[in-house]
């Protein structure tokens, strides 16, 4: 099964750092987060495939044999949209940005989507900082939005079938809705599982500092 590795994003919020090359191969704790991706990939049983767009295939090749190419969008919704004529099997996806630091209920989560049946299975964990936001009272409900509290938020990484597509239009004309949400309503098979370890979204200098400081904190105590 492949893991669709989302690298589209312009990282205009890290380019004092990343100095016009992908942020997907800035350093966090002795490893790019590309390398990260890959390493999740590997101990998971997933291909790697990164999307990106066509300036950046070439900064790409040396790490990942496959490499497509999104030349319409920065979005991290619309670039997977865009995947759909090329997926026709059950697969996994990462926004390019996300950290997750424990690889097991990643490969758990694969596990148990092809046990249960679940059309799309996803992790979430309690803090409101991601964007996709969970409620699960008195009806579980996705909400995407930055404002506000809410006890639980979605990581970028899903495990799906094809079939998700559907909830997803190619030009996301309704910008406010959630694809997730709507599949819900339809009464489609929805895995939920909350991470318990850290994760981070590498969007802006003080994120990185922030993970960066994770990995040294980790070092340090063992």
């Amino acid at each position: 099964m492949k893991l669709i590795i989302l690298a589209a994003g312009l990282g205009t919020r890290l380019s004092s750092v990343t100095q016009g090359r992908p942020k997907h191969l800035v350093d966090v704790g002795g490893m790019t987060l590309l390398e990260r991706h890959l390493a999740m990939a590997d101990f998971s049983g997933l291909e790697p495939v990164v999307v990106t767009r066509p300036e950046l295939v070439a900064e790409f090749r040396p790490f990942v044999s496959e490499v497509w190419e999104e030349h319409d969008s920065d979005d991290i919704m619309i670039t997977l949209s865009h995947t759909r004529s090329r997926l026709h099997e059950p697969f996994a996806w990462v926004g390019g940005d996300m950290l997750l630091t424990d690889f097991v209920p990643v490969r758990d989560l694969v596990r148990e989507h092809f046990e249960t049946g679940s059309q799309c299975s996803l992790l979430y964990n309690r803090t409101d900082r991601f964007k996709a936001k969970l409620r699960f009272h008195p009806e579980p409900e996705v909400v995407l939005t930055r404002q506000g509290s809410y006890p639980f938020s979605f990581l970028n990484f899903a495990v799906q079938t094809p079939r998700m597509f559907d909830y997803l239009p190619g030009d996301l004309s309704d910008p406010k809705g959630s694809y997730l949400q709507k599949a819900l309503e339809h009464g489609e098979p929805i895995l939920l599982r909350e991470y318990h370890a850290r994760a981070f979204e590498i969007d802006t200098p003080a994120d990185l500092a922030e993970a960066r400081l994770y990995f040294e904190d980790l070092a340090r105590a063992s």
